[in-house]
């Protein structure tokens, strides 16, 4: 192999093992996280979106957005709050729960709403190996409906009307 190629592969094979993730385990008591149980009850096999699922079905705003599934033994909350999205996920059998936060910005575009999603994805993946247990089948998270636009200011009447 040629000496000058040998650096360009290890360039192009760091951002491979960047990806790659890291799974760390925290005593509860320092987790600050803990299985969104809340969702459980949720009809299971779809995501549900509010501004505060625990709170009620009131729409999400542009700054404050919770998506919740669960299949009946996986729970997911995935949670907008400015310029962060958190993700927790727990099985019911286990008492691990996954928990990851992705910087979205203030006004993030495909890219976030495509990170948020395979971050998702990670985390169940993650949450599973953990809990040597298989996940089941999630939806994909249309990360998008998490960001809605701020609603447009009422039209005033001409002439006072």
């Amino acid at each position: 192999m040629h000496p000058r190629l040998v650096p360009a592969l290890v360039l192009l094979l760091v951002p491979a093992a960047l990806e790659a993730q890291h799974i760390e385990k925290v005593p509860e008591s320092e987790a600050k996280v803990s299985r969104p149980d809340d969702l459980f009850a949720l009809p299971p096999g779809q995501w549900h979106m509010a501004r505060s699922l625990a709170l009620g079905a009131e729409p999400c705003a542009p700054d404050q957005c919770e998506a919740g599934f669960t299949s009946g033994t996986l729970v997911i909350s995935v949670e907008h709050s400015k310029e962060f999205v958190r993700i927790i996920a727990g099985f019911s059998g286990c008492e691990n729960a996954a928990y990851s936060e992705v910087e979205v910005g203030a006004k993030p575009g495909k890219s976030k709403f495509g990170r948020v999603t395979k971050q998702v994805q990670r985390v169940v993946k993650g949450l599973a190996k953990t809990c040597k247990m298989t996940a089941p089948e999630v939806p994909e998270l249309a990360a998008a409906q998490l960001f809605p636009a701020a609603a447009a200011p009422a039209a005033s009447p001409a002439n006072g009307q």
